[in-house]
């Protein structure tokens, strides 16, 4: 896998920036390149020039104030040069060269154009320009009649991506240019390659190995990017496939993907993998249907690495391996926050959160889950990283519930020495059976599990919230977090689980403030 970090040293930084992840978050809560490198990466980078949020390709940072100061004199003096490639539907009517020099915003601007190459009904163009306004490519090529596919802005053709790449950037600065491939996507519209295909190939154009900095796992295909009803994710060097089908079998799942497998098997490499097929309505008939298994047989138990923990999953599992990869960034942010503090992780299953919070150096962690298999593979995973020792981690098993209305008792009976909470994850299930006839529905708990937990914590305590009940009311799930904390902050899920037009978020998360 190719890394997305394309030079560096210590004064700048370039990586290829993936389609539909901004440059820089737009409101708090989102996740650009910026907040994705100081997140797991602990870098703190000064933006030196912008890429739209559809745009892929050579993003450059400076590390520091002094090479910040210097980038926007190079832009100034127009001593930089960007090349882009793009695609369009429609052919250059003055010439396969031109240059277009119409002013953007009050401000002059010049773009030089040359046709690359065409095929089946698309065109491939270069652009050069030196110091960029905003949207100066895709504003001048809809002004020179070659409208960019996937901007429908400035009237280009409706596609899947904003299919706009800036291939090279000439720093004056640098010995070298720095460079990045165009995206496959492009070459194989020209070439006229099967649709599901090029869809494969725009999905890991959404991500480009980013996940890969931190992790051997991600999720390579998201529900929705294709149009198999499917999702992909590799966990180390084995693949997973869930469907989501009544009608097509496993089997045949598996045969209708390979196209898209053959094209991810040259980003990624898998020894082995999985089909299994869920059906539509999972809570009135078993889950999975049925399975098929291709390459090297699965082990037992997986590694699945993310910085410097390892977590063991079971891709035979019958309900779920063992990690949620769409919680990455979530289990980073307590990470970041846990030192030294009081922490309850809230239907723990298999303790990632409780893992990732004792490795950040957290006084204490409670893991609370009424599956005693869950919380014996948390322990599991506690071992394997070395966390068990100094007995931080603690491990409860029982209903939630009970454990948070004893824990209100504890503070009616005693508030004066009641032990406050300072940080509680909450990340329940849609729905769950807890004996007796006490079934949990999340919608239905939500409202007291918010109250009981800000009740629990310290006067600056934060919580993480999260659910993935895709078809539940997200507006009411923030709105009863907010009548019981000051802030309320919705996060986006990880890059590698982009939400795709239609669609609800694959995962709900939001960060509270007392």
């Amino acid at each position: 896998m190719n890394s997305p970090i394309l030079y560096e040293d210590t004064a700048w930084l370039a990586v290829n920036k993936p389609t539909g992840l901004a440059t820089h978050a737009a409101h708090p809560g989102d996740s650009g390149v910026v907040e994705w490198l100081a997140l797991h990466l602990g870098h703190q980078l000064h933006v030196c020039s912008r890429l739209d949020k559809g745009t892929s390709g050579v993003l450059l940072f400076a590390k520091d104030a002094k090479a910040s100061a210097l980038a926007q004199a190079i832009h100034e003096q127009q001593q930089a040069r960007k090349t882009y490639h793009f695609i369009s539907k429609q052919r250059s009517k003055g010439g396969e060269i031109w240059q277009m020099d119409t002013p953007l915003g009050g401000k002059a601007c010049q773009t030089n154009f040359r046709l690359i190459s065409k095929g089946h009904g698309y065109y491939c163009y270069e652009a050069v320009i030196r110091r960029g306004r905003t949207h100066q490519i895709r504003q001048h090529a809809a002004l020179s009649g070659v409208a960019i596919l996937g901007d429908g802005q400035y009237g280009g053709a409706a596609w899947t991506r904003l299919c706009l790449h800036c291939v090279e950037v000439h720093w004056p600065v640098l010995n070298q240019p720095i460079e990045t491939s165009e995206p496959d996507s492009f070459s194989l519209l020209l070439a006229g390659a099967l649709t599901l295909v090029v869809a494969g190939a725009v999905a890991w154009e959404r991500r480009l190995g980013w996940p890969g900095l931190v992790s051997n796992s991600m999720r390579l295909v998201q529900r929705g990017e294709l149009a198999l009803p499917v999702s992909i994710d590799l966990y180390d060097s084995y693949l997973a496939i869930t469907g989501f089908s009544d009608t097509d079998t496993s089997h045949e799942l598996l045969e209708e993907l390979q196209p898209v497998l053959g094209y991810l098997a040259s980003k990624v490499e898998w020894r082995g993998g999985l089909v299994r097929r869920h059906g539509q309505n999972p809570h009135q008939q078993k889950l999975i249907h049925d399975t098929v298994s291709w390459g090297e047989l699965l082990p037992a138990s997986i590694m699945a690495s993310e910085h410097d923990l390892a977590f063991a999953v079971n891709l035979n599992d019958s309900q779920h391996v063992g990690l949620f990869l769409d919680q990455r960034d979530s289990r980073r942010r307590i990470w970041q926050v846990a030192k030294a503090r009081r922490v309850a992780n809230l239907f723990s299953f298999t303790c990632s959160f409780s893992a990732m919070a004792v490795a950040g150096g957290a006084e204490v962690v409670f893991s609370i889950d009424l599956a005693g298999s869950s919380l014996g593979r948390g322990k599991e995973n506690f071992s394997i990283n070395g966390l068990d020792e100094g007995g931080r981690g603690k491990f409860i098993n029982e209903d939630v519930r009970k454990w948070l209305a004893r824990q209100e008792r504890k503070l009616a009976n005693d508030p004066v020495s009641f032990a406050y909470w300072d940080l509680i994850i909450c990340d329940p299930p849609v729905f769950a059976s807890a004996g007796k006839g006490r079934g949990f529905h999340v919608e239905k708990e939500w409202p007291e599990l918010a109250r009981q937990v800000r009740l629990l914590l310290s006067t600056k305590g934060m919580a993480l919230f999260a659910n993935n009940h895709r078809s539940g009311n997200a507006a009411f799930y923030q709105a009863e977090l907010e009548k019981n904390f000051r802030t309320v902050t919705a996060l986006t899920p990880p890059l590698d689980f982009p939400v795709m037009p239609g669609q609800s978020e694959h995962v709900r998360i939001y960060w509270c403030e007392v």
